[in-house]
């Protein structure tokens, strides 16, 4: 019975954490063990009312070191998921992410002193445990199972240290462990707290933590995928492709690379062939078509419908996406993003507030494209079918904007874009960047913000601008004779046309009437 109740206490240890022993301890000896960072001064025998006031003090700075500190701000633009720098762009899981479950994985306090000394011993503990459980022996084989299980919890306690990198390690141990055993939702879950801890670390260069962050979205969208999850999986997808760009400027353009990696991620929530916007995609070729200009089959067609996400607030996804996009002048790209999020939500087949919103953003890209043909042609064809739509602000909206791009109205369109105009409560609601967009749509050509004019300093020299040389001045001769050869060449084509009145041998005896 022995060596039963060391295996039971070894398997406790395994599912319900153990009291940080080297080996499988018995409950006796958790109970006779000294609970961890407990004062040492409440397990002696109190003292009396006439101790001294250094003995109060010494009790009170070793209940101190059991106290945690609270998070300090973070020093990285990326760090916990919030950006310090707006010019900055941050990390997917800031950009996707709701702030509830931002909020959620940071974490409250880090433990300080003598607790967090025993803390890391005890993760340092569960570290070896999970290093034995993965050790083949004479009698005994690998168990991924129990070395999960103590990698996970090596992670939590390294968390509550603050020590991200190890944290970010065991997390990843715990990952492979789990995806080996077919525990796909935990495996994902330990890849994606995984990249969370990569973008906000501050110990690796900016390319290692984009290149981690997109290898650990990909390994979770791996995941959940063979899960069955194509959801998630495709957000995770989606967070991998805009890992390529972390830490560069919001203004600037995607390389060819991530632009890809994005596209191919919008393709994974809808495909091509229902994407009435498939046209305005950039780069690579759809996993539909059967070649580069190949038009959609029926076939190609019910297979998309198949592969549809449905999951709910999928649609949120494509329209952030599209706003990043935004920011960076890809027109074309965050129409096709926004032409998949608008495909999602007429598959539902319910008229929504999003709907709304979504048909008149894809008519304030083709507007800011320059396309006013095409805007009008999506308004009247596809808006106006939907009921509903009909009455909206959005509507109302998109018409004086498409109406004074055609006529090429700069009053109507000013008016339609006002802040105070009729159109202020639609433009409210819509995103900030395309209500930036609405401000620099043209009557005709693409869309460009207006550069302001830099005031000139009291110091800087005044700039002079060279003139440039007027041509010089012909002779009134050469004038006159150009003059004459100019008529004498008219002459010579009206000559030659038949249509000349200057003949002197015409006869207009023939054209008198006799009266007598």
């Amino acid at each position: 019975m022995a060596h039963y109740k060391k295996d039971a206490a070894s398997n406790r240890d395994a599912l319900f954490g153990g009291g940080g022993s080297g080996g499988g301890g018995s409950s006796s000896r958790r109970a006779t063990a000294p609970r961890v960072g407990r004062p040492q001064q409440q397990q002696q025998q109190r003292p009396s009312a006439s101790s001294s006031s250094s003995t109060r003090k010494s009790a009170a700075a070793a209940a101190i070191t059991i106290t945690s500190r609270p998070l300090p701000p973070p020093t990285s633009s990326l760090g916990y998921g919030a950006s310090s720098d707006p010019s900055v762009t941050p990390g997917p899981s800031s950009v996707f992410n709701s702030s509830a479950r931002t909020a959620r994985n940071a974490p409250i306090g880090l433990l300080t002193g003598q607790a967090k000394i025993s803390k890391m011993a005890e993760a340092e503990d569960y570290r070896l445990k999970a290093k034995k459980a993965m050790t083949r022996g004479i009698f005994s084989k690998p168990d991924p199972i129990s070395a999960a299980n103590f990698y996970k919890r090596a992670a939590d306690a390294y968390k509550q240290c603050g020590e991200n990198r190890l944290e970010r390690l065991h997390r990843i141990a715990s990952g492979d462990c789990q995806l080996g055993q077919d525990a796909y939702a935990t495996a994902a879950a330990e890849y994606t707290r995984a990249a969370e801890l990569a973008e906000s670390t501050e110990d690796e260069t900016l390319p290692r933590k984009r290149q981690e962050c997109h290898k650990l979205h990909l390994d979770a969208a791996n995941a959940w995928s063979q899960m069955g999850e194509r959801g998630r999986a495709a957000e995770s997808t989606m967070k991998a492709a805009f890992g390529l760009i972390m830490g560069e400027d919001c203004k600037q353009q995607m390389n060819d690379k991530a632009l890809k990696s994005v596209e191919e991620a919008i393709e994974s929530f809808l495909g091509d062939p229902l994407n009435r916007k498939r046209n305005y995609r950039r780069t690579g070729v759809s996993a539909y078509a059967a070649g580069p200009s190949s038009e959609p089959t029926q076939q190609s067609l019910e297979l998309a419908k198949q592969n549809i996400i449905t999951d709910s607030y999928a649609h949120e996804t494509l329209f952030k996406a599209g706003t990043e996009l935004i920011k960076r002048r890809h027109y074309e790209s965050a129409l096709y993003a926004h032409g998949a999020g608008t495909a999602a939500l007429e598959h539902e087949g319910y008229a929504t507030v999003s709907l709304s919103r979504a048909y008149v953003s894809e008519a304030i890209l083709l507007l800011a494209m320059g396309d006013a043909v095409a805007a009008s042609a999506d308004f009247q064809k596809v808006h106006l079918q939907r009921t509903a739509y009909l009455s909206s602000r959005e509507c109302a909206l998109e018409e004086d904007l498409i109406r004074a791009c055609d006529a090429m109205d700069w009053e109507a369109l000013e008016e339609a874009r006002a802040r105070t105009g009729p159109h202020r409560a639609a433009l409210a609601n819509l995103d900030p960047s395309l209500r930036e967009l609405v401000g620099e749509i043209r009557v005709s050509g693409r869309a460009k913000k207006e550069k302001k004019e830099v005031a000139p300093t009291k110091n800087a020299a005044p700039a002079v601008v060279a003139k440039k040389p007027s041509p010089p001045m012909k002779p009134a001769e050469e004038v006159m004779q150009d003059t004459d050869d100019g008529f004498a060449e008219m002459d010579d084509i009206m000559n030659q046309m038949g249509l000349n009145d200057d003949d002197d041998n015409d006869d207009d005896s023939d054209d008198d009437i006799d009266l007598t």
